[in-house]
Parts: structure tokens; C-alpha cells; sequence
């Protein structure tokens, strides 16, 4: 089906692809609104190509990705996930993002014929079979970057920029993504210290909102003593109603349930320890689910290609050795050496409590009581009076 379509597509535009553009041609940024979706929650960039009289209306942009290629979820985690540059017209376009609810919004660029008849040559030859594939990557190569670098390539003269911006990768996912919900808690999990750098001015172009201030505050540098506008005009070509941020009911959200899960297992430390028994089951299932969280940050950390996850502090709690402890925690008959461990294990605990202080990295809150259950039940384990296993 896909193919199909590439065939259909290539057949439509075809001849428009050695076409030169008029005088009265237009070429402009287009910003998507953030969607619902996951996938779409930071926006979308594109590029539209428009020509009255030669009746062109198409729109170019870099995030097109299948679903069905083989091992796709892999190649995902890992890093290794091809995108493809796709083109369609651009009412087609619209009504995508109209139906999704998302607005969009264009900025005509300042762009003379020269450059958009180079720009629009460039996007062809992008389009070419063996071009229209690249490695996409969350923050720097992507449906932002991409049509910010064409735009860039094609002026042959400086651009000058009054935008600038203070914020870090994480302040700025925070604001698309929001806080208290599992999304963020999970994003949280997998980025380490890096996500807490400033992104500067090349950074936040990876994200289209943060692009299109960036476009509306550029000039051209025509001569020493003439700048213009790189935005020529701005329309809204689809208007609707911003996206509310994922909003997790409070009873629902990762803080009130983790410090639930606290309590529940600070009244079974307690009942087990007043019964003189050890409830072996829930270390099992505490300590192998950390534990089997902490394989996924690991090789993320150790083997992802995507930025933002390397140097990840949350190691140090969410550790893959804490499955090791919870398949040996049950078994009597290596009590003294799962003792060991479990002091190896309430090291890495005290250790990531400290971090919290004075680690480059910035931690989710709803971190701290699964981490002191962690600790709660690591100091039972090495003090527990056992007669039977529960």
C-alpha cells in the first residue's frame, strides 16, 4: 500500500518537480499545533510551496515513518529509526490537522525568486528516491530541524536573530508534555543529565513552536546597512482550540500512587515484622519490576543512539542488579550471601537519595517514596526476624 502511494504521489507531482516557479510563487514555514497523539505532542513543521499560475499548492515535510518495517519497536528504542520526506497537496494537509484539532500556522518567507526556485529545486532532489530517507533524531535531526537547514542553505546571505532562550531540553518537554502524569514520569526515568542543559538558540529549533518564534524574530542581511524580515507575512491556515497538557487525575497521578504504594508497604513491613514472618512475594515483585525497569535505562544509557538518555543518574535506583536480589531474596539456602547484596543494594538506595541534592540532573518527585520503600524494604530484609517465608 505504501508503495502505492509513493507511486501515486510521484505520478501527481512528477512534473511539477522540473518546474520553474513564478514570479508570483510563495514558499512558507508551516507550525502544526501539538496533537494528542503521542508521537505528536511536540508539534509538527512543514513546507509549503504555492503558485498560482502554475497552480501548485503542495507541502513538503520530514516526518513520515511506517509503523510496519520490520522490527520496528527495536530499532526504535535503539535509535535507528529511518523517516522519509513526503509531499502532498497541501489541502490534504490541512485537513489532517484540522480533523486531529490542531492549528496551523504559516510564515511566508522573504524568500526572491532565485532562492525559492532553488529552494523548491532542493526539495525535489530531497524527494529522490535514494535522498528521501534519513536517521531521525528526537532532537537533532528532525521534522524541524530538517526544514530549517533547507530554509537556511537556500539564502545566500547572513541571517540575523533577535531570539534567544533560557531554557533546558527537559523545561521545554515539560511544557508540551506536562508534569504530574505517567507520561512525564516515564520520559523522567529514561533522560539523565544531558536533557538538563540549556538548549541555546540551535537547540529549541528541534522543536517547531520554539522554530516558529525563532523564524518571526530572524532578518535577512541583504546589505551591510539593509536587513528584512526573513517572515514576509503570517496567516492561520487551520484555528482551533489549544491542546490542554495531559492532565493525570491527582488520585491517579505517579506521586499519590507510588506514596500509596509506600504505605501499603510500610503497613506489611510492620505486620511482618510484628508476625515474625518475611512476605517474600511482594520483594519479588518490588525489586524485579525496579529491576527490569533499570534493564531498560541501562541500555538506553549504554546503547541508545537517542540524545538526552546517557548519563542517567535514576540508575543508581532503578538498577538491573535489583532483579538478581529479588530471585535470590526468597531462597533460604543462600541467605548469607543475598544478605551481601542486599547491602550492595541499600548502598545504590542511600547513594540515589543523596543525588537528589547535588546530581546535574533533575528528578520526578513521585522518585522519592518508591525509593524509600526500596530502602524500607532492603533494611527489613538485612534485619529481618525470620521464622517463615510468607
Amino acid at each position: 500500500m505504501k508503495k502505492f502511494l509513493i507511486l501515486l504521489v510521484s505520478l501527481c507531482f512528477g512534473g511539477f518537480a522540473s518546474a520553474q516557479l513564478s514570479p508570483s510563487s510563495q514558499i512558507s514555514l508551516l507550525t502544526c499545533a501539538p496533537g494528542e497523539a503521542v508521537y505528536a505532542k511536540f508539534g509538527h513543521s512543514a513546507i509549503r510551496i504555492y503558485d498560482p499560475e502554475m497552480h501548485i499548492d503542495v507541502v513538503f515535510h520530514y516526518g513520515i515513518f511506517d509503523y510496519n518495517t520490520e522490527w520496528f519497536i527495536p530499532k526504535f528504542v535503539k535509535g535507528e529509526t529511518d523517516y522519509e520526506v513526503g509531499v502532498m497537496p497541501t489541502n490534504y494537509f490541512l485537513a489532517e490537522y484540522k480533523q486531529r484539532g490542531s492549528s496551523v500556522y504559516e510564515q511566508v518567507l522573504a524568500l526572491n525568486e532565485a532562492q525559492r526556485n532553488q529552494l523548491y529545486t532542493d526539495l525535489w532532489i530531497n524527494y529522490e528516491p535514494e535522498n528521501r530517507k534519513y536517521r531521525y533524531n528526537f532532537v537533532f535531526d528532525n521534522c524541524a530541524t530538517r526544514p530549517y537547514h533547507m530554509i537556511l542553505n537556500t539564502l545566500d546571505a547572513p541571517v540575523l536573530c533577535s531570539y534567544s532562550t533560557d531554557v533546558t531540553y527537559r523545561d521545554i518537554i515539560g511544557q508540551y508534555v506536562g508534569y504530574h502524569n505517567w507520561t512525564r514520569f516515564g520520559i523522567d526515568l529514561v533522560i539523565g543529565a544531558e536533557a538538563d542543559r540549556k538548549t541555546g538558540n540551535e537547540g529549541a529549533i528541534s522543536f517547531p513552536l520554539y522554530l516558529k518564534d525563532q523564524m518571526a524574530a530572524s532578518w535577512i542581511q541583504v546589505t551591510t546597512d539593509t536587513i528584512v524580515p526573513l517572515v514576509a507575512q503570517t496567516n492561520t491556515l487551520v484555528n482551533a482550540a489549544p491542546k490542554a497538557v495531559e492532565n493525570t487525575p491527582f488520585l491517579l497521578s505517579p506521586l499519590v500512587i507510588l506514596s500509596l504504594l509506600l504505605c501499603l508497604g510500610g503497613f506489611l513491613t510492620y505486620y511482618d515484622w510484628r508476625r515474625k514472618r518475611y512476605s517474600a512475594w511482594f520483594d519479588v515483585l518490588l525489586f524485579g519490576s525496579v529491576g527490569l525497569l533499570g534493564i531498560i535505562v541501562f541500555y538506553l544509557m549504554c546503547f541508545s543512539l537517542h540524545p538526552l538518555v546517557h548519563a542517567n543518574w535514576n540508575l543508581l535506583w532503578v538498577n538491573p542488579f535489583l532483579v538478581i536480589f529479588a530471585i535470590f531474596a526468597p531462597m533460604k539456602w543462600c541467605a548469607k550471601a543475598t544478605k551481601h547484596m542486599a547491602y550492595y543494594v541499600l548502598i545504590l538506595l542511600l547513594a540515589s537519595l543523596a543525588t537528589t541534592a547535588f546530581a546535574p540532573q533533575l528528578f520526578h518527585v513521585a522518585n522519592l517514596p518508591i525509593i524509600l520503600l526500596l530502602i524500607l524494604r532492603t533494611i527489613f530484609y538485612i534485619r529481618k526476624p525470620i521464622i517463615t517465608h510468607g
